[in-house]
């Protein structure tokens, strides 16, 4: 089978500094690893390092069965503004020319956001009669109207009205639809005008189990000491991810303040300066920067629980954060400020705890009153990676990705 696969501001394998493998590396390496052929298209503009990988369209054969298309872009500095979306019309401009000079596929999984290019290859394949599923892991265009003053908001959608109608086309065409919980596949099926079916499939951002050798391990290890996060026992909790404006910070902050546990926040991003400014006078808060996928494992070893200081907004409420399956497969519990489907995980299977942003149930509150409660951290260490083995785990997850593609394909 022959399968193409579009996912753009994601990591690839052609990428260095370990940062976390998500669909794009995670699909195709699953793909690859069942005898398939996958054409991987993405953007030669890197979203993490916001610099470009070879400075044009590029074609790299990575192995046998797994080639790397990039397309070329403009790339952005910020990652809002209107900088990007020109980048990604650009991307999309440029992606259509090149599929045009490829055979098709069997069957094409697109990655969505962004709209322009999901619209111009599902609308591309589609009228091949190539079958395409839409992998949906964001609310666009919706989450674009945040930009604007709720007092603006109808001037916005109508300003935004040619993205909000290419969107609903491209949900339309598409074969099936994919999402990452059942609440954002209703969200997508909504979009599309129409009921579930059996071409439709959700599929949770999981994470494979850690496998790095000695040296990584050691080194990663050392690294860490250098920072001054030692393995030393002491209660603390860990977030790594983009430092930007999908977080929040100030309850971690105000939880420093008041409890004697240690922080790290390790990421960088559009908000890092002004947290460096914030978390200055707190000895309590580390902040180490990018960290690497081997740092990243050894710092959750060292960690009591991670962090999911995720803003409590409505299309957060139908996911489940990638980082929720970081914390499973390292078996350490959660602790989180957003509802929705993540709070029902967590309360349902008793992994985690769930915080106020603002409230009397705040991150301070829960910290004080688990400092000296370590039995209840064990056992929701335990119920963490028994559900990521019960119902996430990595390969088995993918596996049947991989099946529900070899079924569509037919």
């Amino acid at each position: 089978m022959k399968v193409w696969v579009l996912q753009t501001g994601e990591p690839l394998q052609i990428d260095s500094g370990g940062l976390r493998p998500m669909r794009a590396i995670n699909l195709s390496n699953a793909l690859v690893e069942h005898g398939h052929q996958v054409v991987l298209w993405s953007s030669d503009f890197d979203h993490f390092s916001k610099k470009h990988r070879t400075g044009d369209n590029s074609v790299i054969q990575y192995s046998p069965n797994l080639e790397i298309r990039l397309i070329s872009s403009r790339g952005y500095k910020s990652n809002v503004g209107l900088s990007r979306l020109f980048d990604h019309a650009q991307l999309a401009f440029n992606l259509r020319r090149e599929m045009k000079k490829r055979s098709l596929p069997d069957v094409a999984f697109i990655g969505y956001p962004p709209i322009e290019t999901a619209w111009v290859m599902t609308n591309w394949l589609t009228r091949n009669k190539i079958p395409t599923i839409l992998d949906v892991k964001d609310a666009w265009p919706d989450v674009l109207l945040r930009a604007f003053p709720h007092k603006l908001g109808f001037l916005a959608k109508i300003a935004l009205s040619p993205y909000f109608l290419i969107a609903r086309k491209t949900f339309k065409k598409s074969t099936g639809l994919c999402s990452v919980t059942q609440p954002f596949l209703d969200w997508s099926l909504n979009k599309a005008h129409r009921n579930q079916n059996k071409l439709d499939y959700i599929a949770p951002l999981t994470t494979p189990l850690a496998n790095f050798s000695e040296k990584e391990i050691t080194e990663a290890a050392m690294w860490l000491d250098k920072k001054g996060i030692k393995d030393d026992g002491q209660l603390r909790g860990s977030f790594v991810g983009t430092l930007n404006s999908a977080f929040d910070f100030n309850p971690i902050i105000e939880a420093a303040e008041s409890t004697s546990a240690k922080f790290v926040i390790a990421g960088d991003g559009p908000a890092a300066d002004d947290l460096k400014k914030r978390i200055s006078h707190l000895q309590n808060v580390t902040m180490p920067g990018w960290i690497s996928a081997a740092q990243s494992h050894v710092l959750a070893t060292r960690s009591a629980f991670m962090l999911a200081p995720v803003k409590d907004l409505e299309d957060f409420q139908m996911s489940v954060p990638n980082k929720f399956y970081d914390a499973m497969a390292h078996g350490l519990p959660i602790f989180t400020s957003i509802s929705g489907e993540a709070k029902y995980l967590i309360e349902q299977n008793q992994i985690g705890i769930c915080y106020d942003i603002d409230g009397v149930k705040s991150l301070t509150t829960t910290i004080l009153q688990i400092e000296d409660r370590t039995k209840v951290l064990k056992v929701m260490s335990r119920n963490s990676l028994n559900l990521y083995h019960a119902k996430f785990e990595f390969k088995e997850s993918y596996s049947d990705l991989v099946k529900h593609l070899e079924q569509i394909s037919k």
